[in-house]
């Protein structure tokens, strides 16, 4: 009976000694272990048969079952050095399926390269040699078109035919589509014939009917469409210059009501005399919120021409086809009873050089962003400030009478702009950055936002002084703002 109570006090004191709470399953298991081993050895003299004990030569594979007992190893006269209090010191994070046939000299061959961001949700067959870039939470069902590589203000024109990109609805009831179609709204076709688009289509939703031949995905928005940045194209439409070389023309148009035909633009007012079919050789950019109608020209000519007019909803009526791409906030081919079941959307996009408003190039002392910190004494573009001013109020503009162009800064992706009286700028004038902006009943505007910035403006030629409320920068590029009506 003491020998019994004496080994229960043994087996207890190992447990309270040497299990911790932070070690793995393993390292409990090997601890009790060689405690047993040590302690059996000084009771019994001989290893009890859960007890592992190295050999000077190899064993041979191990077993593939627990539930057979290893045989029982005569112990020798004295016992082999002290044991590790502790396996390696970088165990691996998980132990493998099975064991390997023979124990090797090193975990690895070769150590793997640096490990991943974040894990995967499964093992991948076999590692990788170098660590991988941080996975994508839901694989597409194909490939994806290739990403854009262009920041949002570099004066760039997107490579790539699309038939039609909207941020919002397109309706149309075409005859066909040659090249993808990318809809950040609703996709509806309200006539009985068929649609056909030869490659991928993107939309958030579809209605009508449709042939998709190239497949059709379901997007949130556009920018779940890896070769659209519809920013990117908001930027271009604001900073974009008319220019001509080589047969490659730019148009930009800040208004949307000049067309030759009752309102309506016919291939004339852009190509006089041109063909239908354009090659890309020309681009309408329309820097404007009017509404935008297309149309043939008298003769019968199609609209050769790709259009840019981000800001508005454009109209496609009764021409044939439009060889070129058409990028809107919305596009119809419906106009009352007429759904456009004759027209084709060709979707050759413009391949020449654009120009952009040239910005001021900074000196050598000038820090390489969109502003340069003012370092000498106080800001000086306050609440003590009586120059004109601009306002970002949330994501609204709130511009004062005799500004002409806005900070680049200042304005956000979906920034609306809007023409202030001269007493509602007074008042902003007065108002401290985190304070309270004014409302606008006549636009819309009634609760009032926060001051984010103010700008002041010296001259008609100056860029402007930001001020966000923690520093002041000198604005070296401004765009032109379209004010809401």
């Amino acid at each position: 009976m003491k020998t019994f109570y004496y080994i229960s006090f043994v087996i207890a004191a190992s447990l309270s000694n040497f299990v911790s709470a932070s070690d793995t399953i393993n390292q409990k298991i090997l601890n009790e272990r060689r405690f047993l081993l040590y302690d059996s050895r000084r009771l019994a003299g001989k290893c009890l048969s859960i007890c592992s004990q190295s050999t000077p030569t190899p064993t041979g594979s191990p077993t593939t079952t627990f539930d057979r007992p290893t045989p029982a190893i005569e112990a020798e006269e004295s016992p082999t050095g002290t044991p590790t209090n502790r396996p390696t010191e970088s165990p691996t994070n998980k132990p493998t399926r099975t064991p390997t046939d023979r124990l090797t000299e090193s975990p690895t061959n070769k150590p793997t390269g640096t490990p991943t961001n974040r894990p995967t949700e499964s093992p991948t067959n076999n590692p990788t040699e170098t660590s991988t870039r941080v996975p994508t939470r839901y694989p597409t069902n194909q490939p994806t078109l290739e990403p854009i590589a262009h920041p949002k203000s570099e004066c760039v024109w997107p490579e790539g035919d699309f038939s039609a990109i909207t941020d919002g609805d397109l309706i149309s009831g075409a005859h066909s589509a040659y090249h993808h179609i990318a809809v950040g709204g609703k996709l509806k076709n309200p006539s009985n014939s068929q649609m056909v688009v030869n490659e991928r289509v993107y939309g958030g939703s579809w209605e009508g009917r449709f042939n998709f031949n190239g497949g059709v995905e379901k997007i949130n928005d556009l920018n779940d469409v890896p070769a659209i940045d519809f920013a990117h194209y908001e930027w271009l439409a604001r900073n974009m210059k008319s220019s001509e070389a080589n047969g490659k023309k730019v148009i930009v148009k800040n208004s949307g009501r000049d067309g030759s035909r009752n309102g309506c633009y016919d291939l004339y007012d852009f190509r006089p005399g041109g063909q239908g079919y354009d090659n890309g050789n020309t681009l309408v950019v329309f820097n404007t919120t009017d509404d935008i109608c297309l149309t043939k020209t008298r003769d019968g000519r199609q609209f050769g021409p790709s259009v840019l007019a981000p800001f508005s909803k454009v109209t496609l009526i009764r021409a044939g086809f439009i060889d070129g791409t058409v990028i809107a906030k919305e596009f119809t081919t419906v106009d009352g009873s007429y759904l456009g079941t004759e027209l084709q959307l060709h979707g050759s996009n413009y391949n020449g050089p654009i120009k952009c408003i040239e910005t001021p190039v900074a000196s050598p002392t000038n820090k390489n962003n969109d502003a340069q910190e003012q370092t000498d004494g106080e800001c000086n573009c306050g609440t003590n400030n009586d120059s004109d001013q601009t306002f970002r109020c949330g994501n609204n503009i709130f511009v004062c009478p005799n500004v002409e162009k806005v900070c680049s800064m200042q304005s956000r992706a979906k920034s609306k702009y809007y023409s202030l009286t001269q007493e509602e700028c007074d008042t902003m004038k007065n108002v401290d950055i985190g304070g309270e902006c004014i409302s606008l009943p006549r636009h819309g505007i009634n609760k009032r936002k926060r001051l984010g910035s103010r700008v002041c403006y010296g001259s008609s030629d100056d860029n402007g002084i930001s001020n966000d409320g923690d520093k002041c920068k000198n604005c070296i590029d401004s765009v032109m703002p379209m004010f809401e009506n």
